[in-house]
């Protein structure tokens, strides 16, 4: 019998899952929910689902639906998960779970005590180049990783200067850039580099000119308790995305991935040689696929989820710190 899944948010993000589940076997959209019901009702003529509504208890009330799948803005996330949670459904979120850490914690806390299960889709640990690192730096191939430096480069500036739309309103999405976008390599470089120590961070609106709005400027230093430093810079101003990722090791080895359409990674050694290791094609697309198969795979019992609950605290705790750090103009430890 197939999986029954009922999808919250029709927006674009929301219809890059539709595109994902419609590729999965074993799984079939029973509702879409939006709380504009034209919306609702255009994705599901679009992706052939059978029920649209712009009320989520229509889709707690059907106990045919396995697994309701939040894809709406930040703000949205934890009540919808413990009002899907509270009613038995299992959730997978989307990134970051909460507004807060205090949002993250009331999440956690309905997993428990319901007969669902919670997922927080962070998806780009589910593609293979990004794996591969990962595995490097826990096999020590090439030395200890010592210190990496992300670059999140992006062109979000209508957004910004919007003063009707949601992207970069701190009470909608949890801030700009570096909470929207900056929480998926804060979740990349937990996977590389495990728990953090400290962090530092400055945040600036340099470009937006929309006091209403987030940062479209960020920095952000985490040290971690293997020894390795991060540095991220993200800048939501650019002319065109570009993420890239750079980690040097002991052995003065340079991997870097270049984030485009696909996803490449590079080696560079001390003696100036270069080597391309992986790529991984549309790396978007198939890590968004990947990680939502593997979480009806858990859903259905069949395997351990590689992206824990813990695993999702321990993201919203940097960032947490992170938000402190720039408020209050310190560095902050982390127990």
């Amino acid at each position: 019998m197939n999986m029954r899944v009922a999808l919250v948010g029709a927006g674009s993000f929301g219809q890059q899952h539709l595109r994902a589940y419609s590729l999965l076997d074993g799984v079939e959209v029973a509702w879409i929910c939006d709380r504009d019901p034209e919306a609702a009702v255009r994705a599901a003529a679009s992706f052939g689902v059978p029920r649209a509504t712009a009320d989520l208890a229509d889709v707690l009330e059907d106990p045919d639906v396995d697994l309701v799948d939040v894809v709406t803005p930040v703000a949205s996330h934890a009540p919808q998960a413990i009002e899907a949670l509270a009613a038995g459904k299992s959730v997978l979120c989307e990134k970051p779970m909460a507004l807060n850490l205090d949002q993250a914690r009331e999440m956690v806390a309905a997993e428990a005590a319901s007969e669902g299960q919670l997922h927080v889709k962070y998806h780009q640990r589910f593609d293979p180049v990004h794996e591969r690192v990962r595995d490097a730096i826990a096999d020590g191939v090439y030395g200890e990783a010592l210190t990496a430096h992300f670059s999140l480069l992006g062109d979000h500036m209508q957004a910004l200067r919007s003063r009707s739309h949601w992207r970069g309103d701190p009470a909608v999405t949890g801030g700009g850039c570096l909470f929207e976008s900056g929480s998926h390599l804060v979740d990349l470089a937990h996977d590389w580099f495990g728990p953090a120590r400290r962090v530092t961070a400055r945040r600036h609106q340099l470009a937006a000119g929309n006091p209403d709005k987030g940062e479209d400027t960020a920095t952000l230093v985490v040290e971690f308790d293997s020894g390795a430093v991060m540095t991220l810079v993200g800048f939501w101003a650019a002319p065109a995305w570009d993420w890239r990722k750079d980690v040097f090791t002991s052995t003065q080895v340079r991997l870097t991935v270049l984030t485009g359409a696909d996803n490449v990674l590079l080696m560079e050694d001390a003696a100036g040689r270069r080597e391309q290791l992986a790529a991984q094609e549309s790396w978007f697309e198939r890590s968004v696929s990947a990680s939502i198969s593997h979480v009806l795979q858990c859903v259905r019992g069949e395997v351990a989820p590689r992206v824990t609950l813990a695993d999702a605290l321990m993201s919203m705790e940097t960032l947490d710190a992170a938000e402190r750090s720039a408020t209050e103009g310190r560095t902050v430890e982390l127990a």
